[in-house]
């Protein structure tokens, strides 16, 4: 069985002049042990290459997925044993399978055909793969791309298709169908949703931790003054960045953490003494609301996904943040003094400053788009009234809990029935748990 584990911070990795600590990168195994040079591929990608550690995790997933195909085939698993020949089976079998997109054995078979030709780069293979401009054969074949980089000739075709960004009706049938979809998430997931719109990717918005959150009287003061109020995350490439809020958003947040995210909390907290264990509250704002625990990309990813379905909305998750961009892109587009549109790079290179992207030319589509349909509504309105419908939704909860314990409340100011009335109070509250 092929498989892999990720290394924790007690990880040292020997460096040329220090030992450092690493944690995250995946280290595989088999059988008989550690399979070092895959193992080794996947540290040279996690410490010398602009790749997420996340990424690097997806990349070890592919190799393994690969590497599993290839063992059932051979009856001696031997990673420098690989051939065309294996490549084009894996390929072909899993073309075959349904509901097993091009692009998802393409990034397979590229992952994959990477690896072998740093082996053969670093000497760890030798005239196994193509890498050579000669007349040879190999067992692994290869071409030079147009950009100059060497890739296996044999990759399925992948056709791109540009997914559709969500339009400000779409987005608030969204936050819409949210509410309607669950009573006891409503509020989180469409802070979410707003944390999206604000640019943040998934692990950006799932990161802001409960300190990150002003308190009442700083959320005021930058109320009354007109003032946006900014959260520092950690982006891609591990550079830092801020995200933007108007402080009625800040103070969703803040009810949020005071009022549902407590009640959860407090939850998990009497479960766990009452089996016996330890739970420990996360630093996250965002947390499941049974088992209290920080989300994770996958799960919400999959949430927002599935409500845009529900909401007839094309396209991912991913996409609402694609509006956020659209909406970064063109607060900063506009005219000149001589009633000129603003020069596109200029446009570009601030929204990408504030989006976090190291690309300009990567919003190009967003700086068309919004020029396309007119210059974006104007955010600060769209989130203040969406921030008025969620204190209108909190009102309505706090109301359902008075109007529950309103027949207890009359009995017990008529000085009747109040045993028959704490009886009714009693079953019905515990058929609402």
């Amino acid at each position: 069985m092929i498989f892999f584990r990720t290394t924790d911070e007690d990880c040292l990795i020997q460096g040329t002049f220090k030992r450092t600590s690493q944690s995250g990168v995946p280290v595989f195994f088999n059988e008989h042990g550690v399979i070092e040079a895959v193992t080794d591929f996947l540290i040279y990608k996690a410490l010398n290459t602009k790749d997420e550690r996340s990424s690097v995790i997806t990349y070890a997933e592919q190799i393994q997925t690969f590497l599993r195909f290839f063992d059932s085939k051979v009856s001696d698993f031997k990673w420098s044993d690989i051939t065309d020949t294996h490549l084009l089976e894996f390929r072909d079998d899993k073309l075959d399978d349904q509901g097993k997109a091009n692009s998802y054995i393409y990034n397979i078979l590229r992952i994959v055909f990477e690896f072998l030709a740093w082996a053969e780069t670093n000497k760890i293979i030798r005239r196994h793969v193509a890498i050579y401009i000669d007349d040879r054969t190999y067992a692994v074949s290869a071409v030079k791309s147009e950009k100059g980089y060497w890739k296996w000739p044999h990759l399925p075709k992948v056709t791109s298709k540009a997914q559709p960004t969500p339009t400000n009706n779409d987005i608030e049938a969204l936050h819409v169908q949210v509410f309607e979809s669950s009573e006891e998430v409503g509020v989180r997931d469409s802070l979410i949703l707003t944390v999206y719109e604000r640019s943040a990717r998934r692990m950006e918005a799932l990161q802001i931790k409960v300190s990150d959150i002003p308190d009442w009287d700083e959320i005021d003061d930058h109320r009354d003054n007109d003032k946006l109020i900014y959260i520092e995350v950690l982006g891609k490439r591990r550079r830092f960045r801020d995200l933007e809020f108007l402080p009625e958003t800040i103070e969703l947040i803040r009810d949020y953490i005071e009022d549902e995210r407590a009640d959860v909390v407090a939850n998990a907290k009497k479960r766990a003494k009452k089996q016996g264990s330890y739970y420990q509250e996360p630093e996250e704002v965002f947390i499941d609301h049974v088992k209290g625990t920080a989300l994770n990309k996958q799960y919400i990813s999959a949430r927002i996904s599935a409500l845009m379905k529900k909401a007839g909305i094309k396209g991912t998750g991913h996409r609402v943040r694609a509006k956020g961009l659209t909406d970064i892109v063109a607060s900063y587009d506009g005219y000149d003094k001589n009633g000129q549109p603003l020069a596109v790079q200029d446009v570009l290179l601030r929204a990408a400053e504030k989006a976090g992207h190291t690309n300009p030319a990567s919003l190009r589509a967003y700086l068309a788009m919004s020029r396309s349909e007119g210059f974006a509504e104007r955010i600060n309105k769209i989130e203040l009234n969406r921030a008025l419908e969620l204190k209108v939704q909190g009102v309505k909860r706090k109301l359902d809990k008075y109007i529950t314990i309103d027949s207890l409340v009359r009995a017990i100011d008529d000085g009747k029935s109040v045993e028959e009335a704490i009886v009714y109070f009693i079953e019905n509250h515990i058929d609402t748990c």
